[in-house]
């Protein structure tokens, strides 16, 4: 059969103890008369193992990994030998990471209590035990069904036309897309519909395709505040530098509340600088307001870590810096902010004019 017409099949893979060779071989030209693209390690169908079965000149692993990852469907051949073959579970486990369908097929009889944990988490609806393990047309029917009749794809499908109606019913509002994990998880969905799957309906396409945009929207936004960000920062750092220097350079004053409210100053001025990396992922909460002794400070506290700071607001009650020098967590190293002086820098005025100041003082 040519490789353009097997892609088009639904393609299944056997898992298996070698002790159960005979039956899978009538199992897969059983499943081959009815039209699936069968694949396993013994596979003869393809003389060559270009399409399915190992070939002599594969890495034996490499390739079963290839063959589970390129399956729709991975049956698993359920048999005393196959639960206790540790090659079987390891295949079982590739298959689960890859979020493939597995379906159990009871081929000899087993103590259900010894079975390993992964088996045990399967139903076993299709059994083919008894005698030397006869294909039966019964059991072989109800196998195709539950190979085509993806029931896990179809339950998503129902979620994911109950959200589609939500959001239609709801006028079709932004906040009714979906977003991050849940429009990931629903792009997959969508790729993996089965061929006897109907069409997915018309609301479900636009819901997608809303999510899609807005998904987009959501990127495109951040990263043009991430630039516009990162181009106020090179305006403005001079003018925080040369803040910072003033304030570094002048005397401590005698006064308990004025040189608190100037060390709180400084170490604002060092987180907006971001010189230490540093942040608190909770945003404070008021505490209380002090008064005169202490400079008519609002104090907060971070539920983060416990910490407590001052703020000196004119007595409003704005949050606290998350960014600053007393930090509990660093900040994420894909955005901390590596400052490289422009070869072209923005020319302030008035920092110029302080600073001619500062050198006629100087000299005087």
């Amino acid at each position: 059969m040519a490789a353009s017409s097997d892609e088009a099949r639904t393609r299944v893979f056997l898992s298996y103890s070698r002790k159960d060779s005979d039956f899978v071989i009538r199992l897969a030209a059983e499943l081959d008369a009815r039209g699936y693209l069968v694949d396993f390690d013994q596979s003869s169908r393809d003389p060559n193992n270009v399409i399915t079965g190992i070939s002599a000149e594969d890495l034996w692993w490499i390739r079963l990994q290839e063959m589970i990852a390129l399956a729709d469907v991975v049956l698993f051949v359920v048999s005393p030998d196959s639960i206790r073959s540790a090659i079987c579970d390891e295949e079982i486990a590739f298959a689960q990471n890859l979020k493939k369908r597995v379906i159990p097929v009871l081929c000899r009889e087993i103590d259900f209590a010894k079975a390993p944990p992964r088996l045990s988490a399967l139903n076993i609806k299709v059994k083919f035990a008894g005698g030397d393990a006869v294909v039966s047309a019964d059991q072989l029917a109800l196998l195709a069904a539950a190979v085509d009749q993806d029931v896990v794809w179809l339950r998503g499908g129902t979620r994911l036309l109950a959200a589609a109606q939500r959001w239609d019913a709801g006028g079709r509002a932004e906040d009714a897309l979906l977003r991050g994990v849940e429009h990931r998880d629903a792009e997959e969905w969508a790729v993996r519909r089965p061929g006897s799957a109907p069409e997915l309906p018309e609301l479900v396409l636009e819901f997608l395709s809303a999510s899609r945009a807005a998904e987009a929207k959501r990127k495109t936004i951040g990263e043009l505040e991430k630039a516009r960000y990162l181009e106020l920062v090179g305006v403005m750092r001079p003018f925080l530098e040369e803040e910072l220097k003033i304030r570094e350079a002048m005397p401590v004053s005698s006064h308990h509340g004025i040189a608190e409210e100037d060390r709180v100053e400084i170490a604002m001025l060092r987180g907006l600088l971001h010189l230490d990396n540093k942040w608190h992922p909770e945003p404070p909460r008021h505490l209380a307001s002090t008064g005169a002794v202490d400079g008519y400070a609002e104090m907060f506290r971070f539920p983060c870590c416990g910490q407590i700071v001052k703020e000196f607001r004119n007595n409003s009650r704005e949050l606290a810096s998350q960014f600053r020098p007393g930090g509990c967590v660093p900040v994420p190293e894909e955005i901390q902010y590596q400052y490289n002086e422009s070869s072209n820098p923005f020319h302030s005025i008035l920092i110029r004019r302080y600073r001619s100041l500062s050198a006629g003082q100087d000299d005087a």
